[in-house]
């Protein structure tokens, strides 16, 4: 049978190759990340306090996390606050203070970490001693960030040979 195929293939004198798909090994190559499986999974829940004013743009961009890989939450600051490096370094660190956490205490790898909830609550600033209600009071934010995360089981070692 590839002897036929060859005498035709020279009949027609025509170049053509096949190009076989090869079997991606790696998930994420050119695919974004899944979600992961609710029986694969376990939540924490983190609340920061955070007395610095919020724009509307970094409520916008915290708010856009929800369900999202945590390594595309930190390209998606990156790019879109590049002119404010100030409001960059301060969304970082609201993001990157919980995964350290969870890192630390729980071995958990930085690529198996997702958001799956981001909530911001303001609430001004309130002076107990002053009777009268301005409106002037500074505002502070409690932001709750719900984070799921992979356990995987550790590798163990091979006990050597000698």
């Amino acid at each position: 049978m590839n002897r036929i195929l060859y005498e035709i293939k020279c009949r027609c004198k025509e170049e053509f190759s096949v190009i076989k798909k090869r079997k991606s090994t790696n998930r994420s190559e050119g695919k974004p990340l899944q979600y992961p499986n609710p029986n694969d999974i376990r939540s924490k829940t983190f609340q920061l306090k955070y007395e610095k004013k919020l724009s509307p743009i970094a409520k916008l961009l915290l708010n856009s996390f929800q369900k999202k890989y945590f390594y595309y939450a930190i390209d998606d600051i990156l790019y879109v606050l590049k002119s404010n490096p100030v409001e960059r370094t301060n969304l970082l660190e609201i993001l990157y203070s919980p995964i350290i956490a969870l890192q630390n205490n729980l071995s958990i790898n930085f690529f198996d970490i997702w958001i799956h909830e981001i909530s911001i609550n303001e609430t001004p600033k309130v002076n107990k001693f002053l009777t009268n209600n301005s409106q002037n009071f500074e505002k502070f934010s409690y932001i709750t960030v719900k984070l799921l995360y992979k356990i995987k089981i550790p590798i163990k070692k091979q006990e050597s040979l000698w």
